[in-house]
């Protein structure tokens, strides 16, 4: 491919590492097949960013809607986590001959590029195991939203978005691989 640009995909954690999903939430065993398929495909160079949950809340966390994590602290941390991502971004970008997409979650309170979670009044882990009884809204979660106003602050265009939806209540990952394929080889 010496007459396409370099590609990079800045891909959420969890994607490639299910064990740091919330307790019954890994959609998959480790790393998602068909999404690794596609960005090999399509000729990127995987750039897994970190979790800020795991890193924030530690692997025995409850799952959380975006208000719960709306806090100074978790901007704040988030924040840190974000500007070595943006570093690289423009490192990526400084040749004038790349392409960088970021693969979100959407339903994420933290990763979501559509939708994220919801619920002023959702007071934490429900005494019902695996059932998902927050609102999804249209939205960013915290940590792409900051990511993308880090970019922004640095003179850098968004990049394209887009995200799985394993994570939404009727979220399809056929459908959701689809979508992403769209957007990777739309990238240019």
């Amino acid at each position: 491919m010496p007459d396409t640009p370099q590609r990079y995909a800045y891909v959420s954690h969890c994607l490639f590492n299910a064990n740091a999903k919330v307790d019954e939430f890994a959609p998959c065993a480790g790393t998602h097949p068909g999404l690794l398929r596609l960005l090999r495909e399509n000729h990127y160079v995987i750039r897994q960013m970190p979790c800020p949950e795991l890193a924030f809340a530690g692997l025995n966390r409850f799952w959380q809607v975006r208000e719960q994590y709306d806090t100074p602290a978790y901007r704040r941390h988030c924040s840190a986590l974000v500007d070595p991502i943006a570093t690289l971004i423009a490192h990526d970008l400084a040749g004038g001959d790349a392409e960088v997409v970021l693969v979100g979650v959407d339903g994420s309170p933290s990763c979501g590029v559509r939708f994220t979670s919801s619920g002023s009044d959702w007071g934490g882990r429900p005494d019902k195991p695996g059932d998902f009884d927050s609102d999804i809204v249209g939205g960013k979660g915290i940590f792409v939203e900051i990511l993308l106003a880090k970019l922004t602050e640095r003179g850098i265009a968004e990049p394209r978005v887009t995200a799985m939806t394993t994570d939404m209540p009727d979220g399809d990952e056929k459908t959701a691989l689809a979508e992403i394929d769209a957007v990777l080889v739309g990238v240019s």
